[in-house]
């Protein structure tokens, strides 16, 4: 319930809600025979009075809350990081703007800037906001920082994602332009939420029942595959049919990943945990075949069914792996806030990992579907990789 909202963008999802659920319930009662014309006008006419009585509710108490916040009350303590023309040009247009809800107590960087202590205090350096945000009230961090290194401001992110406040960004024009960012605009401002709850309760089960529905139907339906390929790695090379590896799932959490078989039985226990390459003489015959068209990746479903992974999400690492890419870029484990997936946005634009910079273009990737998750691009992505899969693109 933010004061930020429009009361025309926020009276548009009302009344889609209101109409979508009435015909629905207008519909199951038809399907059932347990109503007629008369009750269905009824149900209409409850729903648009409804309607106009919650309308007029929200008007009120987002009138109200913006007139609390002009007057000084309500507003959410905000520190802002940068003391360039970007941090100024943030500080005015929160000054000018007190229904946005922010109330500045102060900024930090590397020295005192003479325009932006004309909106707020300078209290110090960089690495004294730990100490200061432990010690007051701080509910709202934004980064306004001149430099738009992406690196650099990833690990100035990761640094401060523990701290118990609201991350906001000003995004450069290039995410911006690009869509890489779920931008919020304020009266000209653009700032982009790095929010820690990804997704709501109802969106959390929508998603799971879709799991949940998906690979149980897949699984029916591929069995003849799935017992074609079991016989065909028996006959091909000695050794397990299926292979499990431990992998991190949601907020961290260690899982058995299982895949059909590809590689010739053991073969990382001389090369240790590496990214597959092209050409790899690790893969079999019969595993080039199956990388080729991702069907090793089937098993999987049983992964997604038992509520480790999901259809969708960013892909499931290895720790060891893991371990050493938290080292190069702190904000990685950002990507593990929601469960991994089968596929995603950064497999169906992005190659494969061979090294850090593959790693770093694809987390770009991961965090666009982070901040942008949603069914219909649940959808997208899944449409993609059935086409990808069946072009045979893998290795």
């Amino acid at each position: 319930p933010s004061p930020r909202i429009s009361i025309l963008k926020e009276s548009k999802t009302i009344i889609q809600a209101i109409f979508f659920i009435s015909a629905i319930y207008i519909l199951v009662k038809i399907l059932l025979n347990e109503t007629t014309i008369k009750e269905a006008q009824k149900i209409l006419l409850s729903a648009h009075l409804f309607l106009i009585i919650d309308i007029i509710s929200r008007i009120i108490i987002r009138s109200s809350q913006r007139l609390l916040l002009k007057q000084g009350y309500g507003g959410r303590n905000t520190i802002i990081l940068g003391g360039g023309i970007e941090a100024i040009n943030l500080a005015n247009q929160i000054k000018l703007n007190p229904a946005f809800g922010f109330k500045i107590i102060g900024y930090f960087h590397d020295k005192a800037s003479e325009q932006m202590n004309n909106f707020c205090k300078y209290l110090g350096r960089i690495n004294n906001i730990d100490q200061f945000v432990k010690s007051n009230k701080v509910h709202e961090m934004i980064i306004a920082w001149e430099n738009n290194e992406h690196r650099e401001l990833l690990n100035m992110i990761g640094k401060y994602e523990e701290l118990d406040i609201c991350l906001k960004i000003v995004p450069d024009m290039y995410e911006a332009i690009s869509g890489q960012a779920k931008i919020d605009i304020l009266n000209g401002i653009h700032l982009m939420d790095i929010n820690p709850h990804i997704m709501t309760e109802f969106q959390y089960v929508i998603k799971r029942l879709f799991d949940i529905i998906f690979s149980i139907f897949s699984i029916i339906l591929l069995l003849p595959l799935i017992l074609f390929i079991i016989v065909t790695i028996k006959l091909n090379t000695p050794g397990n049919i299926f292979y499990k590896q431990v992998r991190l799932g949601k907020n961290g959490e260690k899982f058995y990943l299982y895949k059909f078989r590809s590689m010739f039985q053991n073969s990382e226990n001389i090369t240790g945990p590496v990214w597959a390459c092209t050409n790899d003489k690790r893969i079999t015959r019969v595993g080039r075949v199956l990388r080729k068209f991702h069907l090793d990746e089937i098993p999987q479903l049983y992964n997604v069914l038992m509520g480790k992974m999901s259809v969708i999400g960013p892909r499931p690492e290895r720790p060891e792996i893991i371990q050493g890419l938290e080292q190069n870029i702190s904000y990685y484990s950002h990507r593990m806030k929601v469960k991994p997936g089968i596929t995603g946005w950064a497999q169906i634009t992005g190659s494969y990992d061979s090294n850090i910079d593959d790693v770093l273009i694809k987390l770009k990737h991961d965090f666009f579907y982070i901040e942008n998750i949603s069914l219909f691009l649940d959808f997208k992505i899944l449409f993609k990789t059935i086409i990808k899969v069946l072009k045979g693109t893998g290795r």
